[in-house]
């Protein structure tokens, strides 16, 4: 997980979250994002999905639903080329859509979407990295507009009944000639077919143009399930991130790590949920590590052996006699009989010297009480008297 200002990073941020699901072959052709994807830069996101093989599906701001740009005469409207002399009312149908408020005008620009079809550059080739190869829209048997600026040649007296979809020059939609036009073809109006670089505005071509039935249909779809995700994680009694009681830290950092924790939960039951509407039962884990091979079984963890038998402390030895004064004493110290930890009755200030050696080699008693906490008589009931 990465922490950053929301907004700032759509491109990256968007490709960590489908590496996962795009690595275990769960996200295979599209991409759908909504309009803050067309803010992140081409080099962070758009052209990383063309090196993956993914083909977006992208919905743009309002002042860029009709027009998104031109290259070599082609002009892209909806995240698609079409003819340069396309008529305007088709170029402008997206705003139209939008701006419509009954169903009758809804219906009329669609329809004139649905006509853009007819102006759309043909696609003759693909090449890698997303080029394309295009061709002029009035070229070829197959054209489906006429155009002045191309001629056609003597009509063929062979029908082809085997192709009904080839229509005649007269059933065509015809560009007329502009009023003031260029001396100057561009490109796409002069030669047969020009190359499209996948990198040209690849920040708003889409493999569906905007509007379209399958465009509509990819769409909707997706950005249903995603909005009802969404919807689900602020309303659902259980999760809620919408209920601000439920993170009462104040902090960004500590408010994402919150959301960070109820999201994955939420995640999490809606996989088991997948499972077990499925009747998928959940794998188990495995016995075996990694290093060990299929071929050789694994051996179960042993634990640790307990001892047979409780072993007992040594009782503890009685205070030892009073030691002969220092006079008498031998030559050769003599340890004192009390077990180690001990204390006899005759340690004093003023005891012989090896009995007083020996005793402070053994370290003071493990359960003295220190001398603050207990009272003069329990002193010298224990230790006897102190000269």
């Amino acid at each position: 997980m990465i922490l950053h200002t929301p907004g700032t990073e759509p491109g990256p941020a968007a490709l960590r979250a489908i590496q996962p699901a795009f690595e275990r072959g769960l996200v295979k052709d599209l991409f759908c994002a909504d309009r803050g994807i067309t803010q992140a830069k081409p080099h962070n996101l758009h052209l990383q999905l063309l090196k993956l093989g993914l083909n977006a599906v992208k919905h743009y701001n309002d002042d860029k639903v009709d027009r998104q740009g031109e290259f070599r005469g082609m002009q892209l409207v909806g995240g698609e080329f079409y003819c340069p002399l396309m008529p305007t009312p088709l170029i402008t149908a997206g705003a139209t859509y939008i701006d419509s408020r009954t169903d009758e005008d809804r219906a009329h620009a669609l329809n004139l979407i649905q006509s853009r079809k007819d102006y759309q550059t043909k696609i003759k080739e693909y090449g890698p990295a997303g080029d394309q190869r295009r061709q002029c829209p009035a070229l070829g048997s197959h054209a489906t507009v006429t155009c002045y600026r191309r001629p056609q040649p003597r009509p063929s007296t062979v029908v082809d009944l085997d192709a009904p979809t080839v229509r005649t020059p007269a059933a065509l939609p015809t560009i007329p000639r502009p009023k003031r036009d260029t001396p100057v073809y561009p490109d796409i109006c002069r030669g047969k077919s020009i190359t499209v670089p996948g990198t040209v505005l690849a920040k708003w071509r889409q493999k569906y143009p905007l509007f379209t039935p399958l465009w509509q249909e990819a769409w909707s779809g997706l950005r249903s399930q995603n909005e009802g995700g969404n919807g689900n994680l602020k309303k659902s009694a259980l999760d809620s991130i919408d209920n601000p009681q439920l993170r009462l830290p104040h902090g960004r950092v500590a408010q994402t790590l919150l959301n960070t924790v109820i999201i994955f939960v939420a995640n999490l039951r809606a996989i088991r949920r997948f499972l077990r509407d499925q009747g998928i039962q959940p794998r188990k884990a495995g016995t075996q590590s990694a290093t060990t091979q299929p071929s050789e079984p694994s051996a179960p963890l042993q634990a640790r052996p307990l001892p047979a038998e409780q072993v007992e402390p040594p009782p503890r030895s009685a205070p030892c006699k009073p030691h002969m004064p220092a006079s008498r004493l031998p030559a050769v110290a003599q340890a004192c009989p009390v077990s180690a930890g001990e204390r006899c009755s005759a340690w004093t200030a003023t005891a012989s010297p090896p009995h007083r050696a020996d005793h402070e080699a053994r370290g003071p008693r493990n359960d003295e009480i220190p001398a603050s906490n207990v009272t003069r008589p329990v002193i010298r009931e224990r230790f006897g008297t102190i000269s």
